[in-house]
């Protein structure tokens, strides 16, 4: 077992914890009609006395994440052309991120994804609680539960985990997969910042936010969240209730 992944991670950000935890309503399940983004509804994370607690953008943090993706764009645009993993693969990685930093728009649109390029949502349950790996790991194991060390950790990676993921994949497919990792943070991010907003705007409190961060990640990223509620609108997304 390696010694990275055997200590229950912790994020140290808005209180969330338990970074191994994935929404069960979300991705025990195939995606559901009720749990369509709407903008304007109240976030599953907050009620009328819970507060919000997700993390967002600070200022600082907004500009050193896009940063991060400009430098990780050359590697994001050749695995759009030719990709070093799988496209199964990456979005399981996206949804491991995800599973830590709890973004409602990026859960349901790479859900949505995972599943039409055949990940089996409860094997990649069961991974993200094991958070272990033993002998017979699989490199994609390896790959997944490193992304969700990575998002656990807030963006940094020890040795260990670095160790682990260098002995399962090649230089250019760990870049790949730093890649993904750096885009979907940035994409939970904008997404949370954006419902921290809505929590305000609902008379929601937002503990430990960042008011013009958020603001400033919500309209730089509004046409990508906009795009993602009109993709859960569309008549085909009834073919994927069934499942």
């Amino acid at each position: 077992m390696v010694p990275w992944l055997e200590e229950g991670m912790q994020v140290g950000v808005h209180g969330i914890a338990g970074a191994g935890k994935l929404a069960h309503s979300r991705l025990s399940r195939a995606y559901c009609k009720a749990a369509r983004p709407r903008l304007g509804d109240r976030m599953h994370a907050t009620s009328s006395d819970a507060p919000f607690r997700k993390r967002t953008f600070s200022l600082p943090l907004y500009a050193r994440s896009l940063a991060a993706v400009m430098t990780a764009s050359p590697v994001l645009a050749r695995a759009l052309i030719r990709p070093r993993i799988s496209r199964a693969l990456r979005e399981q990685v996206m949804l491991a991120v995800t599973s830590v930093n709890d973004c409602r728009y990026c859960n349901w649109g790479h859900t949505v994804l995972a599943l039409r390029n055949g990940v089996d949502l409860a094997a990649l349950h069961q991974t993200l609680h094991s958070g272990s790996l033993g002998a017979d790991s699989t490199p994609e194991e390896v790959a997944i539960l490193y992304a969700q060390h990575v998002a656990s950790e807030l963006g940094d990676a020890d040795p260990g985990a670095e160790r682990a993921l260098a002995a399962a994949w090649i230089p250019a497919e760990q870049a790949e997969i730093k890649a993904y990792i750096t885009a979907i943070t940035f994409g939970n991010l904008v997404g949370n910042s954006a419902d921290a907003w809505l929590a305000r705007l609902r008379r929601v409190p937002v503990e430990g936010g960042h008011p013009v961060g958020e603001a400033i990640a919500a309209l730089a990223g509004f046409p990508a969240l906009l795009s993602a509620w009109a993709w859960s609108r569309r008549p085909g997304s009834e073919a994927i209730d069934s499942l």
